[in-house]
């Protein structure tokens, strides 16, 4: 049973505050398309130019190991952020210095059976090894990849040595 007194004091209160809400949660989710490496792409030798490939002349290897994206939708399009990372290790021909692992990233999209590059950018991630150090890791972080919101896209990625 309420008194007379409790009505008072409900309706003495503030009136509730107009609550805005956030259209952004209506648009649809951004596209996020899968990764691929690139068939014979995810590892690298390399050997001092005009010497034999053989394994005392090895100056490294690298190897891509791991990769993630996510995405978030930015006006129309998607915004994917890349990460790409893995292990370098010195041959017996490795002096120490920096070295630059050449990383190809591309957009696919395919229609109507046909493949078309939409993006593609050689990025060059710098490793710096010791001489007679052991292996290394390295990661490559790359958030600048717009892409159109759209199905039948593949993201391939590898080492790139052209």
């Amino acid at each position: 049973m309420s008194s007379d007194s409790d009505l008072e004091a409900s309706s003495s209160e503030a009136p509730a505050t107009e609550r805005t809400f956030d259209l952004s949660v209506l648009q649809a989710p951004a596209m996020c398309p899968s990764l691929q490496e690139l068939s014979g792409t995810t590892i690298l030798a390399k050997y001092p130019r005009g010497k034999e490939k053989t394994p005392e002349n090895l100056t490294f290897q690298a190897v891509i190991t791991d990769w993630a994206r996510t995405c978030k939708r930015v006006g129309k399009d998607s915004a994917m952020k890349l990460g790409i990372a893995g292990n370098i290790t010195p041959g017996p021909a490795w002096k120490g210095g920096e070295i630059f692992l050449p990383i190809r990233v591309a957009v696919t999209n395919e229609v109507d059976d046909v493949e078309k590059t939409t993006y593609s950018k050689l990025f060059s991630v710098p490793v710096t090894l010791g001489a007679g150090s052991p292996s290394a890791t390295w990661a490559f972080v790359e958030e600048g990849i717009i892409l159109p919101n759209e199905t039948g896209q593949n993201v391939v990625f590898g080492f790139d040595e052209n």
